[in-house]
């Protein structure tokens, strides 16, 4: 005669035979997960983690974009400024000299122009001791993307700005 006695306590199971031998087993239950699993769990979070570098990055380059603008404007400004108070006329080169910290190509288009072109060389943007400045549009190219700036005559302010980041 066979006897089985399951102790669901313990999680033992006691075997006994006829014979009198008795098999005594430990069951053991697991909660992990398998490789597969913990794979795609790995997997997924280096896809979100990647996702939020891009962005950040491009984020960065945003900002940097902006920050170009912002020192052209600024450059602009301070140029009609010290024409009118020390009245005479000062000049910016405009061949490549407004690139920032950004660098890049700088284009110009001036009134009449239909187009950005490339600044030629020696070309400069007057700012006049009356405080008038020639109304000019300035696009910089680089890298992480494209600037566009477009001046008022009266007060060098950008009336105008197009950031656009390279993706």
């Amino acid at each position: 005669m066979t006897n089985f006695r399951v102790i669901t306590k313990h999680a033992t199971t006691t075997l006994s035979a006829e014979c009198g031998l008795r098999h005594s087993c430990l069951l053991i239950r697991h909660s992990a997960f398998t490789l597969v699993e913990v794979c795609i769990a790995l997997g997924l979070c280096m896809l979100l983690l990647g996702i939020a570098t891009l962005s950040v990055t491009g984020l960065q380059d945003q900002a940097r974009l902006k920050r170009t603008a912002s020192e052209i404007e600024s450059t602009a400004r301070k140029a009609l400024q010290d024409a009118i108070m020390q009245q005479r006329t000062i000049e910016l080169a405009l061949d490549g000299g407004l690139g920032g910290d950004e660098g890049g190509r700088v284009q110009i288009k001036r009134l009449g122009d239909k187009a950005f072109r490339n600044a030629k060389r020696g070309e400069v943007w007057e700012f006049s001791p009356t405080g008038i400045c020639e109304p000019l549009e300035v696009r910089i190219t680089s890298a992480s993307g494209v600037i566009e700036v477009g001046f008022d005559p009266l007060t060098a302010c950008a009336v105008k700005k197009n950031v656009s980041v390279n993706s």
